[in-house]
């Protein structure tokens, strides 16, 4: 866990980024850059792919899903750390977005990809720590199936 405060910096970064974009970036209408990453705000109203949610349904699911990642965290810190990181990436990444919709009431998106598709910094903590989840777990699958031989 030692990567833990380099996680949340990270999603403090994203916060501050989030502050300067809203005031500084062009909506989507007019995109800084060109290529494969271009800049502008994309308020967020729903859920991953603009998916449309009421907003105490988001929160709700965020704060059960958040409850079980960080009992997970836990469990795994000492014997499953790689795990336990992953799980603490998601919990972070998703705090930094459920903020912005209590402040905000959206989600404060400001990286266009492909000039289609609008994240944030949070976004790519949330998926980097899925995607290490589902690796640690794989990985500790095989480990354990191995253990039963």
């Amino acid at each position: 866990l030692i990567f833990l405060p380099f996680v949340a910096l990270i999603v403090l970064a994203d916060e501050l980024l989030k502050r300067w974009a809203l005031t500084h970036l062009p909506g989507e209408d007019d995109l800084v850059g060109n290529g494969v990453f271009s800049f502008a705000i994309h308020k967020n109203w729903g859920i991953a792919f603009d998916i449309p949610f009421k907003m105490p349904f988001i929160i709700l699911i965020s704060s059960v899903i958040g409850a079980a990642l960080l009992w997970v965290a836990y469990r795994d810190a000492k014997t499953k750390p790689t795990v336990a990181l992953s799980a603490l990436m998601i919990v972070f990444g998703a705090i930094g977005n459920l903020y912005d919709r209590l402040a905000y009431g959206f989600t404060v998106d400001y990286i266009i990809l492909l000039g289609r598709s609008a994240i944030n910094l949070s976004d790519i903590v949330i998926v980097t720590g899925v995607v290490i989840l589902l690796y640690a777990s794989r990985v500790t699958k095989h480990v354990d199936d191995a253990e039963e031989i």
